[in-house]
Parts: C-alpha cells; structure tokens; sequence
C-alpha cells in the first residue's frame, strides 16, 4: 500500500492533468477537434481500440491503422528504462514520424474519422465575433 501511495504522491501532476483531459474528452470529444475543427493524429484511437477489445480487426484498422502498435507502445513505455537511450529516441522518433504519415495520408484520404472542419472550432467561432 505504501508503494501506491509513493507512485501517486510522485506522479500528481500526471495523475491530475490526466483526468482532467480524460474528463474532458468525455465530455466534449478530443480537444484538438474541440478547439480547432481539425482532428488530431490520434483521432479515432479510442473506437479503433474498442473495436479491437471487440475483435473487429477491419474496424479497429479503419477507425486508427495504428491501433496494432498499441501493444507494443504500452510495452516499451513499461520497460523503457531496460533500453538503451539511443534505441529508445530512434522508437521514439520512428513513431512520430509514423503517426504523422499516416495523420497526413488520412486527413487527405477523406477519411470519416480524420477532417478538418474549421468552423465546428471554439477558435473559429470565437474569431468569427471579432
């Protein structure tokens, strides 16, 4: 008990900002869309992994194709003090890079999930009484 008690006191700020976004994501959707009218890269993640917890694998693809690395993702973040630095900045910088191909690749695809949208934005609108 005094293990949980020393990771919550280390990681309050983690912790608090983390169900701050988490409340606010359920209550307006992702924030970037929210804010901007245009989804983020990680857009359409949360169905693609309910999807996949439903083992609908051609949803799970369309919704996010990067939703298969998740596992993966989850693992490194675990045991990133066992890699070596420079592996873990080239896992890093690989994944970036990735996530931004496809975000592009989707968000000129006409993808139903990735589109921008500027005037469903709070900045837009917000602009727009100026």
């Amino acid at each position: 008990m005094k293990a949980l008690f020393k990771i919550i006191r280390y990681n309050y700020g983690k912790i608090l900002l983390f169900s701050g976004i988490l409340v606010f994501y359920f209550n307006h959707g992702c924030p970037v869309r929210f804010f901007t009218g245009i989804a983020c890269p990680g857009c359409g993640m949360t169905r693609a992994l309910l999807a996949l917890l439903k083992l609908d694998f051609a949803l799970a693809f369309e919704m996010h194709p990067l939703v298969f690395l998740l596992p993966f993702a989850v693992l490194i973040y675990f045991f990133r003090r066992l890699i070596p630095k420079k592996a873990l900045r080239l896992i890093y910088t690989s994944a970036l890079i990735l996530l931004i191909m496809v975000y592009i690749i989707r968000l000129n695809g006409g993808s139903e999930v990735v589109y921008a949208d500027f005037e469903s934005g709070i900045i837009y609108k917000l602009l727009s009484y100026i």
